[in-house]
């Protein structure tokens, strides 16, 4: 038998120098003809700054505090071209390469190891040769090295509620902690060794009187859609000045996302979208069900994910809308999400609608090259405020008295196109969710977390996001986040909820950071 093996990883290790730079992982060498790196400074010690006092009356000073300054990497290097084409072309791949702000630079020799830099000084280029050498630049804002390595720990101590991380790094590194909620839950809270503390959300109340629940009225995935459990083409516009006729009719489908094709999703896309001169195509609408004194929400929070593309000459709309009545019974918007593209050019745009006016620009900025898939956007009410949030769109809260007691009826979802105009590529939803709440406020509601939902905390940056929506709101003041990091050696964290909420599962990613 003939032993066969893969030596493209050997070959590449002989040719390449020993300091070799992966840029934004590229190296050099393999892409430019007659570049070779021939050294490498820059990253040994890091240059520490003390911050000292002058006593004036003592010999010396005092210490107070120390800390590490940014550092430049420089990289030397050789550029042997056989003309001077060839010698213009080589340095205007490597500008091109270069031109990357905050990238990657892993060096042969210490593959397992990442420092983040942008390039800026080329150094002197000697003119009227085709054989150079000289110097690049790389400013580390951040001085440090992480592994390239991003490590997943679960709790394995105290019943699955204490993380023990063996961390090998040589300087602290501050975890993202994620959990993914089972039950509804007011809070979640990490403790240190230290007792330093992390809260999210707010701690239950013990006085049973006081206490306001948050209940998920509708949670629904559209792998499992049914048309009885929608009513078809009877919806409430998003915009009370545009007219549509409401018309087709809709399928589940398989699809996939734009950028990984193994990563398959359960929609609800249009099947046929009717006739009609302007805007028509199908809509579906569900009751929102009443609590159990027998009222519907004043206040809520409604998320969903769209899938919605838009390429050049397509004309479409997507939304989602909220409904309730008036005081004469009649059905109107409370508030609602529409994206749409009405001009030649690829991409959708969006908008936020109170009371069947849109809030804000006329058209707010386009949702990338082609639109969203896969996303989450929310809308939420409490009182007289009104929040939209999205992957793409950010936070942007509105007020308006005319909406403070009027009570959520239905959910709608709106599919169209325009005219006999080309429509959307893809026009569909995957799941949709609405909450509701029984307080005025956030602080009066401990069910700040229901199923499903995923809550994450990143320590470095003291972010708090729910399903992927930022949610400073939920972080408690006094949180002590530069505090809450991992040392070398043996690390245990405990994880804390509310008492009566079934444990979530925790886990808790990070990479070392190196001198």
């Amino acid at each position: 038998m003939y032993k066969f093996v893969d030596t493209t990883e050997r070959q590449e290790e002989q040719i390449l120098p020993s300091e070799a730079l992966n840029f934004n992982g590229v190296y050099f060498e393999n892409v430019i003809p007659g570049y070779r790196t021939l050294y490498v400074s820059g990253r040994e010690m890091i240059e520490t700054e003390i911050t000292d006092l002058d006593t004036e009356i003592m010999d010396g000073s005092r210490y107070r505090r120390k800390r590490y300054k940014p550092r430049t990497i420089t990289v030397g290097y050789q550029l042997i071209a056989k003309s001077n084409a060839e010698f213009r072309n080589a340095y205007n791949k490597l500008n091109s390469l270069l031109d990357v702000a905050e990238a990657k630079l892993i060096f042969l020799d210490e593959p397992d190891k990442y420092y983040v830099g942008t390039k800026v000084n080329a150094g002197d280029v000697p003119h009227g040769r085709n054989a150079v050498t000289a110097e690049i630049e790389f400013y580390c804002a951040d001085p440090f090295k992480y592994s390239v390595e991003e490590y997943d720990v679960i709790p394995t101590a105290d019943d699955g509620t204490t993380f023990v991380v063996d961390y090998k790094g040589t300087y602290k590194a501050h975890p993202v902690f994620e959990a993914q909620i089972k039950s509804d839950c007011g809070f979640i809270s990490y403790i240190t060794e230290n007792q330093n503390i992390l809260q999210i959300g707010d701690v239950e109340e013990v006085d049973e009187e006081l206490k306001q629940t948050s209940v998920t009225a509708i949670d629904y995935n559209f792998a499992d859609y049914k048309e009885s459990d929608w009513i078809l083409n009877d919806a409430v516009h998003v915009d009370s000045k545009n007219s549509w006729n409401q018309a087709g009719t809709l399928k589940k489908a398989k699809w996939v996302s734009l950028q990984n094709d193994q990563d398959v999703h359960d929609i609800l896309g249009v099947a046929d979208y009717g006739e009609g001169t302007g805007w028509h195509g199908p809509s579906i609408t569900m009751k929102v069900p009443a609590d159990a004194s027998g009222n519907q929400p004043k206040n809520f929070c409604l998320q969903f994910s769209p899938c919605v593309v838009g390429i050049t000459q397509e004309y479409g709309d997507f939304e989602v809308v909220i409904t309730g009545k008036d005081s004469s019974g009649k059905r109107i918007n409370i508030a609602g999400i529409a994206l749409w593209s009405l001009d030649a050019k690829p991409g959708v745009y969006y908008g936020f609608y109170i009371r069947g006016k849109e809030r804000g620009p006329s058209i707010n900025a386009r949702l990338g090259s082609y639109g969203t898939l896969f996303n989450t956007y929310s809308i939420q009410k409490f009182g007289n405020k009104i929040t939209f949030s999205g992957s793409h769109t950010g936070s942007k809260t509105y007020t308006d008295d005319s909406i403070t007691d009027i009570r959520a009826v239905e959910i709608s979802v709106i599919f169209a196109k325009f005219s006999s105009k080309m429509n959307f590529s893809r026009n569909g939803i995957e799941w949709i969710k609405f909450i509701s709440h029984n307080a005025d406020a956030w602080v009066d509601v401990p069910n700040k977390f229901t199923k499903g939902d995923t809550v994450t905390a990143d320590c470095s940056s003291g972010k708090i996001t729910c399903n992927g929506i930022a949610m400073p709101e939920l972080g408690v003041l006094g949180n002590e986040w530069e505090q809450f990091y991992l040392k070398n050696g043996i690390n245990q964290i405990k994880c804390i909820r509310s008492e009566w909420a079934e444990n979530p599962d925790y886990k808790l990613k990070y990479r070392e950071v190196f001198l």
